[in-house]
C-alpha cells in the first residue's frame, strides 16, 4: 500500500537513513597540532587513513533499523505487527544516539574536542518519520477496528 502516509514517512525514514550511512559525523579535534580524525558510522579514520572500527556498531545499528523500516512497510496488512517495528526501529535510533554519546566520552577522555555536522541530526530526523508511521498506523488500525463496530 504505496499511497498509504505511513509508508511514505517509512521510506523517507530510510532513504535519511541511508544517506546518513555514508556520510561524515564529525571530527576529533586534538588540543595539540595535527589533522583531526573524522568520525564516520563504520569507524574513526585518522590521517593516515586506517579506521578504527570502534564505530562499527552505529553502522550496524542504522543497517537493521534500514532493513526494519523496509520490512516494515510490507507489513501493511498486519497493522499492530508494523506498529511494533516501529517502536522497535524508534529504540534502535536511541540506542544509535546512547552508543555515539558512549563514543565520544571516551573520545574526548584522550584529550580534545568534538566538531559535530549535521549528519548527526538525521537519524533524529528519521526517528521522527518512524514516530509519525507509528501513529499513522494506530489511526488506521483504529478506523478499522470503528468499521468493524458499525457493521
Amino acid at each position: 500500500m504505496i499511497q498509504r502516509k505511513q509508508t511514505l514517512y517509512l521510506f523517507i525514514a530510510v532513504i535519511i537513513n541511508i544517506v546518513s550511512l555514508f556520510l561524515p559525523l564529525g571530527k576529533l579535534v586534538p588540543q595539540g597540532m595535527g589533522v583531526a580524525p573524522v568520525l564516520f558510522n563504520i569507524g574513526i579514520r585518522d590521517a593516515q587513513g586506517t579506521i578504527d572500527l570502534v564505530a562499527s556498531p552505529l553502522f550496524t545499528l542504522l543497517s537493521v533499523n534500514i532493513i526494519l523500516s523496509v520490512f516494515a512497510v510490507f507489513q501493511f496488512k498486519r497493522r499492530v505487527l508494523q506498529a511494533k517495528l516501529c517502536v522497535l526501529g524508534m529504540c534502535l535510533y536511541m540506542a544509535w544516539y546512547g552508543y555515539l554519546v558512549f563514543i565520544l566520552t571516551h573520545s574526548m577522555n584522550s584529550g580534545g574536542d568534538f566538531k559535530m555536522n549535521f549528519n548527526v541530526c538525521l537519524p533524529l530526523v528519521s526517528l521522527i518519520f518512524t514516530f509519525m508511521a507509528r501513529k499513522g498506523v494506530l489511526a488506521d488500525e483504529k478506523l478499522i477496528k470503528s468499521m468493524d463496530r458499525i457493521r
